[in-house]
């Protein structure tokens, strides 16, 4: 098994670069919140589901790393900007396995953002405030490695 966390700003092609990279990893992202955030019957409901995003995510993690064969690829996409972020999702994987983690970080390049972002100018300067706060993940955080990316992508990537 393969655990990779594929990290970087909003808007900076995480979803992209998976699909084009891995396309039959199985991936786990905040997005596990949007299944159950369907399923709340009101506000009230709602709030508390968003309250633990964080929680159903780190159990999805779990759950795959657990349910996953020897060659799965299981890649946890998140924006994962802070280094205390990281140790809880790190964490949970250590709780059910030590199977190495590696870290992709994307670093896209202002064009490839404007092409990710459709050119709106709120959202580039989103992923600009978001990689300024990026604190550059390290092997000492406990990766076995980590891999600075600058994705380049095509309009074909951009339609899938």
């Amino acid at each position: 098994m393969r655990i990779l966390f594929v990290v970087g700003p909003a808007f900076s092609g995480k979803s992209i670069y998976i699909r084009k990279e891995y396309p039959n990893a199985t991936v786990v992202n905040i997005s596990t919140f949007n299944k159950y955030a369907k399923a709340a019957e009101s506000n009230e409901e709602l709030e508390t589901i968003a309250m633990n995003a964080q929680l159903y995510c780190t159990e999805e993690l779990r759950q795959r790393i657990q349910c996953a064969k020897e060659d799965d690829i299981i890649i946890l996409e998140h924006q994962l900007l802070k280094k205390e972020g990281r140790a809880h999702y790190l964490q949970a994987v250590r709780e059910v396995t030590d199977t190495p983690v590696e870290c992709i970080v994307l670093d896209t390049d202002e064009e490839n953002v404007q092409k990710v972002t459709s050119r709106e100018h709120p959202l580039i300067s989103f992923h600009l405030y978001e990689k300024g706060k990026l604190q550059m993940p390290s092997t000492e955080e406990g990766f076995a490695s980590v891999t600075v990316v600058h994705p380049v992508f095509t309009e074909e990537d951009l339609k899938n």
